[in-house]
This record gives C-alpha cells, sequence and structure tokens, in this order.
C-alpha cells in the first residue's frame, strides 16, 4: 500500500513538471493515465511476486529451525510442525486450517508444494531418515540449517542491493528532472520559443516515454530476487 501511494505520488510529480514544461495540458493527463496503467496492469504484479517469494522463503526458514529445535526437545512431529506454522505470512496462515483434518506427515508434504524450494524438500530427506534411522535430529540437520541460513542472508542481502539500485535509480531522475526545469526557468525566453516547436513536444514526450521505460525495467531487475539453492 505504502509503495503503491509512492509511486502515484512520483506519477504526480512528473505530472507537475510536465505542466511547468510542456505547451499542452495533454501532456500532464497522459503522463498520469499512461504511468499508472502502466503500473497498476504491469510493474506491480513483478513487485507482488516478489514480495510473494520473499515471504516464502523467510517462512521456508522459520519452519526448518523452528521444527528443528522443537522436535530435538520434545520429540514429537505434532509439536514440531505446530512450532514450525507460528509465523506471521498471510499465505501459510490461510492454508494451514485447510489441512488440519490430514496427519502430520501429509501436512508437511503439502507444504513442500507450497514453498516450492530445494530446501524444504532437503529438510523433508532428513525428517525421513530421522524417522528410519532415529539419532539427533540437530546433528543430522547441521548442513540443512546451514543451507537455510545461507538463503536467509542470501535474500537479506539481495534486498539491501535493491535497495541502494532504488536510491541510485531515483537521484538519477531526480537529477534530470532537476536539469529540465532549470532550463524552463533559467532561460525561460529561449525555452518559450523552443515549445512552441512541434518537434521540442516530441523530444518532450519522449523524454517521459524514457523515463516510464526505465522504471519498468527497474522495476524487473528491482523484483530479480533469485534465490541460489543446492539442488537436492
Amino acid at each position: 500500500m505504502v509503495r503503491d501511494i509512492f509511486y502515484v505520488l512520483i506519477t504526480f510529480a512528473l505530472a507537475v513538471v510536465s505542466y511547468f514544461t510542456s505547451p499542452t495540458i495533454y501532456l500532464p493527463i497522459g503522463i498520469v493515465l499512461l504511468f499508472n496503467a502502466y503500473y497498476f496492469l504491469i510493474g506491480r504484479k513483478y513487485l507482488i511476486k516478489k514480495d510473494r517469494l520473499v515471504r516464502r522463503c523467510h517462512a521456508c526458514y522459520h519452519f526448518i529451525n523452528a521444527f528443528i529445535i522443537s522436535m530435538s526437545v520434545k520429540e514429537s512431529l505434532e509439536d514440531a510442525y505446530q512450532s514450525g506454522i507460528r509465523f506471521e505470512d498471510k499465505e501459510l496462515n490461510e492454508i494451514t486450517p485447510e489441512i488440519e483434518n490430514l496427519n502430520v506427515s501429509d501436512r508437511i508434504a503439502y507444504l513442500r508444494e507450497f514453498f516450492n524450494l530445494a530446501v524444504f524438500k532437503m529438510f523433508i530427506n532428513v525428517l525421513g531418515l530421522y524417522q528410519d534411522q532415529g539419532g539427533n535430529i540437530l546433528s543430522m540437520s547441521d548442513e540443512l540449517i546451514s543451507e537455510s541460513t545461507r538463503i536467509e542472508k542470501s535474500i537479506s542481502d539481495s534486498l539491501a542491493e535493491s535497495n541502494r539500485y532504488l536510491g541510485q535509480f531515483i537521484l538519477l531522475w531526480v537529477m534530470a528532472v532537476s536539469v529540465l526545469i532549470f532550463i524552463r526557468f533559467s532561460i525561460s525566453s529561449f525555452y518559450i520559443t523552443m515549445s512552441k516547436s512541434s518537434i521540442f513536444l516530441f523530444f518532450l514526450s519522449m523524454f517521459f516515454l524514457v523515463v516510464l521505460f526505465s522504471i519498468h525495467l527497474f522495476i524487473v531487475r528491482y523484483s530479480s530476487i533469485i534465490v541460489k539453492e543446492d539442488q537436492v
């Protein structure tokens, strides 16, 4: 929600800039309509997909660690499962009541499809080995916990890098738009003469189209959270 409001505010800021730099009112109107149509019909879907992946990775990390710790203490599949699903994730909280009628092994198997991560398949393999052979589940899960922690860290690093790109992207376009505003008001007489030309309007429109295209490229890159997993 906050992200959506932030984008709409940026769109209106660009529309205001175009209002003062364009000879026609149609350009700022077009910017508001086109930029918002792109975001809510296309760009927002990339961000939602990224958010879903990040949430599932966090939930998977919590489930595996909470399950193993609980299992090592209580040695109860049911108690360990209940510990694992105690995580504030909307999707996870929606599906767990739907599978409560299944036995605990089937519920864990169902979550394998929900998380759809290689590390969770690794967890199921370790759990199966523990059930067949017994032993110390903490010792048996050393590699699993290490892999799960590595993935969680890689997600955090990727998000931090994406936020750095966001800051650089905004700064770049603030500088570009500032130059346009500076030209508009520092040499206003020359600018007014130029604005009467249809060629000027064409290039000004192209400038804002380039802004929109760069926003699309940025959203695609910002949304590209790559989960690097060991294949199991």
